[in-house]
């Protein structure tokens, strides 16, 4: 995942940053915890994301308590107790990195390549295993991910087409955290808006440095060219629309908790991150 679904901090109470801090950070030792030590440095703002919808529509309580951690060894911090919905997501998230990195592989260059070569390996083992725990889920991201790179051989110019892989991928995530039927079927919708939005907007962000390394990006290869002014107004309409879409139906879930964690990131921080890269400004840490 690319980290491009995050809250707009600005607007968030120091209660409700410090509570999604403690699912960021339940997380992450979730996932060193079933996945290994090396996976807690891989994960990103999208999978907490997916964390806490999980977590905002389970029935059971939510403990959180003041640990230390890799990252604070000094200082406690609150962080969420682990939790089988947080297993499910660090699973999607194991299996994820795997296959990013198996793209990085033929796909980037010489640095890039040389970091999945060395971290390959080191990851097979967890992915093996994230792989035996969900494998509906392994499957349909391997198919995904065939898909997605048959796409860039055919040098695909469809914005529509070329972001159906990442939008499949978390569509199926997203539809597995509830057995609820309703629930699935709004949260299919999601997972699919929520990974158009994420390639488009990595897209859009990678535009400049793929047309200098001649990498494949669907904008580059529209009827204007490398015509940034041009990409950039065909970005926004297609997340406009993405979003908009997405807010309708985020607004059908029945939550029961986090509900001002989760408003502020679909209705300010998914913007806000898009308008960033859209004016060229560095994303905050």
């Amino acid at each position: 995942m690319f980290g491009y679904i995050r809250p707009f901090k600005p607007q968030m109470k120091f209660c409700e940053y410090d509570a999604y801090k403690a699912v960021y950070c339940g997380l992450c030792k979730e996932t060193g915890k079933s996945f290994g030590f090396l996976l807690r440095f891989t994960l990103s703002y999208d999978f907490a994301f997916v964390g806490l919808i999980s977590l905002a529509l389970g029935k059971d309580g939510t403990e959180i308590t003041p640990q230390r951690c890799v990252a604070h060894p000094l200082k406690k911090t609150p962080c969420l107790a682990c939790t089988g919905s947080l297993h499910f997501t660090a699973a999607a998230a194991t299996m994820l990195v795997y296959h990013k990195l198996k793209d990085d592989i033929s796909d980037r260059g010489f640095l890039s390549k040389t970091r999945a070569i060395l971290l390959l390996p080191l990851i097979y083992p967890a992915y093996k295993k994230a792989k035996r725990n969900y494998p509906e889920i392994a499957a349909l991201i391997e198919k995904s991910m065939k898909k997605q790179s048959e796409l860039e051989k055919q040098n695909c110019k469809s914005i529509d087409l070329a972001a159906e892989p990442t939008a499949e991928i978390i569509s199926a995530v997203a539809e597995k955290i509830s057995d609820d039927e309703k629930q699935k079927r709004i949260l299919k919708r999601m997972g699919y808006l929520l990974g158009r939005y994420v390639y488009i907007i990595d897209a859009l962000n990678d535009a400049k440095d793929d047309y200098k390394k001649k990498n494949y990006n669907p904008f580059l290869l529209r009827e204007y060219g490398f015509d940034m002014e041009k990409i950039r107004a065909e970005a926004l309409d297609s997340i406009n629309f993405t979003l908009g879409e997405l807010a309708n139906a985020y607004s059908l879930l029945d939550l029961e908790r986090f509900k001002p964690i989760l408003d502020n990131i679909i209705y300010l921080g998914l913007q806000n991150t898009f308008m960033s890269v859209l004016n060229e400004k560095e994303l905050s840490k």
